[in-house]
């Protein structure tokens, strides 16, 4: 295999993870026992958020350009890497978003693609090399203030709603609730595509520097099949612990903790602002719950990206580029 092509191969797997571990988080509550105690369903909100995920996978291209030159190597780093680097940090961050994927984790893949690319980056080469203003101010700030921004959402959207005429006990009609639910997941599946894309594709392109008129394209689309593969052959794994983070929370306010995070994270892909979808919906079920328990389980699911996904794929990474070294 040429270089271009073990390049593109890494991406397809890394995409194909972040479908896994993704896609699935954002139809769990699709896959719970309805309000009557019907059998939830489980195979179709898997291809209902798989599909939404691939369309803005490809989307992308023309909604955020400004989040694909962010994720560049070339704009994390003062000087341009090697494919060898590039292809260390995929492989890091794939193997990680894979394993939490088959223990049934639910994980960040931006936090660790970011984690990837900064640890092996300080390794190889030093404190030094790494653009700390750069990625203080456009990628962590966003990262870190996603859910904050997901609160003041939800808190909009309730607000909103509440005034549009719903009926006092916040449930309207269960059709009409059904349809609004649905809408909701693949407004986040949606929303996640055209989130977390760019960040991928800007690795795949990379490799593509020779032909630039297939670097806008390939990649893109490479993402948006493997994500599909993905949430197909593996998402049912991630929706088990989602699930759970779903159950205090009754239809309607899953609606629009969903168009919350959809709203929240779809700016921030077109501005350029790289935000973790699941920590945007951490914070939406948090902001629309509003009770202890699930405060708390949203709190802890914000934590596990920053103490343990960013060690982890770049730990990983590490590993894998010392392996690379010695072959």
């Amino acid at each position: 295999m040429t270089i271009e092509e073990l390049g593109l191969a890494a991406l397809f797997a890394l995409a194909f993870a972040n479908g896994a571990n993704d896609a699935g988080k954002s139809v769990a509550s699709l896959m719970m026992p309805g309000p009557s105690g019907s059998p939830p369903k489980k195979r179709k909100p898997l291809v209902w958020g798989g599909f939404f995920t691939g369309i803005g996978s490809v989307s992308a291209i023309l909604i955020s350009g400004r989040l694909f030159t962010v994720f560049t190597p070339q704009s994390l780093l003062h000087s341009t890497p090697e494919s060898s680097f590039v292809l260390a940090a995929l492989a890091g961050a794939t193997l990680w978003i894979l394993a939490a994927t088959l223990l049934r984790l639910p994980v960040s893949s931006t936090h660790a693609i970011i984690g990837a690319l900064v640890l092996l980056a300080v390794y190889l080469f030093g404190v030094s090399v790494v653009q700390w203003e750069f990625l203080l101010y456009r990628v962590v700030l966003p990262l870190a203030g996603g859910p904050i921004a997901a609160l003041v959402g939800i808190y909009i959207i309730d607000r909103l709603t509440r005034r549009t005429g719903a009926p006092a006990s916040g449930k309207p009609r269960p059709r009409l609730a059904s349809i609004e639910h649905w809408a909701s997941g693949a407004a986040v599946s949606y929303a996640r595509g055209i989130n977390d894309a760019p960040k991928m594709a800007a690795l795949g392109a990379f490799f593509l520097l020779a032909n630039p008129s297939e670097a806008a394209w390939v990649p893109y689309s490479i993402v948006a099949v493997a994500v599909l593969l993905g949430s197909l052959i593996l998402g049912h794994r991630v929706v088990v612990t989602a699930i759970g983070r779903h159950a205090s929370l009754d239809q309607v306010q899953r609606s629009k903790a969903g168009a919350a995070t959809a709203l929240v994270v779809s700016a921030g892909a077109f501005l350029g602002a790289p935000m973790s979808t699941t920590q945007v919906h951490e914070g939406s079920n948090a902001g629309i719950g509003g009770r202890g328990s699930v405060i708390k389980s949203s709190l802890k699911s914000m934590l596990l990206p920053w103490l343990v996904t960013l060690p982890a794929a770049g730990i990983l990474a590490i590993a894998v580029s010392y392996l690379g070294a010695m072959i």
